[in-house]
């Protein structure tokens, strides 16, 4: 039989999370999975955070946002000209 229990190590001690049903003296093997503080988040949160694909791509998103602003700006004047421009009128 497998179980599957949540434990935390603390001050040297493995700490159980949750109840097992086990008799007492009873032997067992445990096998120990580390779960980065990542995983344990989506493992408590579950469904309720709509979490990002794993597969995106932070670097493509800031190039693909950097060029839709350059192409929003372009045929424009150079923003120096306008200041240039702004100051003179408020002199």
């Amino acid at each position: 039989m497998a179980l599957k229990i949540r434990a935390i190590y603390q001050n040297g001690q493995i700490k159980l999370l949750d109840p097992v049903d086990l008799q007492e003296g009873q032997q067992m093997t445990i096998s120990i999975e580390t779960i980065s503080d990542d995983e344990a988040l989506r493992a408590a949160l579950g469904d309720s955070v709509q979490w990002p694909d794993p597969n995106y791509d932070e670097d493509a998103w800031v190039e693909d946002e950097a060029q839709a602003i350059e192409d929003a700006f372009r045929g424009l004047r150079p923003l120096s000209e306008i200041i240039i421009e702004e100051r003179g009128e408020q002199l």
